[in-house]
């Protein structure tokens, strides 16, 4: 059974996550399969459009799997890197929630488009891990760092309204308009923009802002808080 569901339509290629029992949530296959997916769509397609089946966009991470830690966080970073890599525009097409790690992945899309009840929210700081996909260098360029500290120190639920308003997404839009809008946008772009003005002006957007030494960091950072923490719990008394 397929996690992960590609359906090309010319220069468009549709990603959709597909564990709707699970809300879509994140494991090392899923992962493992938009990695992929994004790297091999480089050079065939212009925009990628990324959504999720069923109720939600995606929970975040699959906490049922043993490899929440340091394996799963080096994965969520492969995505944004394989995101931000793409020579086109990566679409996010968002509906239900966007949590965690999933919300995270956001970030490194291009365009992000949401439907009017969409729910965002960071659980790190919940769940005992650091926040990833670069959202420590790419959260505070969205929404400023101030707003960002909040965002993450927090966790609190960010309805769709106030994402759009602070920068988090392009637009909002009615459960039976968003399919509409986003496909729309990406016509457009493939019909009537420069495939090749596109690549160099996303380019020169990532050239100015590095997210490598931002990745590789939180990737060290999760990992000294999860060996603190594992101290921690042995030394502690039954």
């Amino acid at each position: 059974m397929t996690v992960l569901e590609r359906e090309p339509d010319g220069e468009i290629l549709r990603l959709t996550l597909s564990r709707p029992e699970k809300l879509n949530a994140l494991n090392e296959r899923l992962l493992s399969e938009l990695v992929e997916a994004l790297r091999e769509a480089s050079g065939e397609y212009t925009v990628v459009v990324i959504e999720g089946a069923g109720d939600a966009f995606t929970a975040g991470a699959d906490l049922d799997e043993d490899s929440v830690g340091t394996e799963r966080i080096g994965l969520f970073q492969k995505v944004t890197r394989a995101a931000r890599a793409f020579d086109g525009i990566v679409i996010g097409k968002l509906h239900g929630y966007a949590i965690g790690g999933g919300f995270e992945l956001t970030f490194s899309f291009d365009l992000r488009y949401a439907q009017e009840r969409t729910t965002f929210r960071l659980t790190e700081s919940e769940i005992g891990v650091t926040v990833s996909n670069a959202t420590s260098r790419l959260l505070p360029l969205l929404v400023g760092d101030g707003r960002a500290r909040e965002i993450v120190f927090t966790g609190r639920p960010i309805e769709a309204a106030e994402a759009a308003d602070i920068g988090l997404v392009s637009g909002v839009y009615s459960e039976g308009r968003l399919e509409e809008a986003v496909h729309d946008v990406a016509h457009d772009i493939v019909e009537n923009k420069s495939r090749k003005a596109l690549r160099y002006n996303k380019d020169l957007f990532n050239s100015a802002v590095t997210v490598d030494r931002a990745l590789d960091y939180e990737e060290l950072r999760n990992a000294k808080l999860r060996e603190e923490s594992d101290e921690f719990s042995q030394s502690s008394p039954d």
